[in-house]
């Protein structure tokens, strides 16, 4: 048994709730009210723009979504501000191999540079889907599995970053997305296996 208090600010980051509870799926659908807002642009050309992107990007941009969660659920210290500051590096990266230049700009700080190393295979794979051919060492493209285009992986971290931004325009007290994420999605595994089944707000 627990306090609704520690319920409301530990569920999930820090006690494993069994995905069977109540207060569990009530607070998702509450959390998941709170923060559609988030997700919408002020701009009538931008939210258009980005409601295309999270339409038609849904699975990738829920796999991007999953390894930010992940990587809160595992690390207390990990933050908004963090997880702003890997996108934009990642993204930064991108804007310059579209212009045709491979240059990868790294962080100094050896927690941000590990989650963009990690979102920066993600996209790679996401770019370049490929599979170990069986029982020799042929690589080949996994069939129907259509690739993403880089201008379309910029667009699908860009949205991203636009929600990450909107919670931290609110400053300190407001929720925290990537607390919002750890609480809601599965593990990244999950979405591999078995495809895509959430409905996130805004989308």
């Amino acid at each position: 048994m627990i306090c609704p208090q520690c319920c409301g600010e530990k569920r999930v980051l820090e006690i494993d709730c069994p995905e069977s509870c109540q207060y569990l799926r009530d607070g998702r659908s509450y959390e998941s009210e709170v923060h559609a807002r988030y997700y919408i642009a002020s701009d009538p050309a931008k939210q258009q723009k980005n409601q295309r992107i999270l339409s038609q990007f849904d699975e990738f941009i829920t796999l991007v979504e999953c390894l930010l969660a992940e990587e809160r659920r595992s690390s207390r210290s990990f933050k908004d501000k963090d997880a702003a500051d890997a996108l934009d590096l990642v993204v930064e990266n991108m804007r310059t191999e579209e212009k045709g230049v491979l240059y990868e700009r790294t962080s100094n700080d050896i927690r941000i540079d590990i989650v963009r190393r990690r979102l920066a295979e993600l996209v790679q794979s996401a770019r370049f889907p490929r599979r170990q051919e069986q029982g020799n060492d042929l690589v080949v493209r996994e069939p129907g599995v259509e690739a993403l285009k880089l201008r379309d992986a910029i667009e699908c971290l860009e949205t991203i970053r636009d929600v990450v931004q909107n919670h931290l325009d609110e400053g300190p007290t407001a929720p925290s997305y990537v607390d919002f994420l750890a609480r809601l999605l599965p593990s990244r595994g999950r979405i591999e296996r078995g495809g895509s089944s959430l409905i996130i707000p805004g989308r």
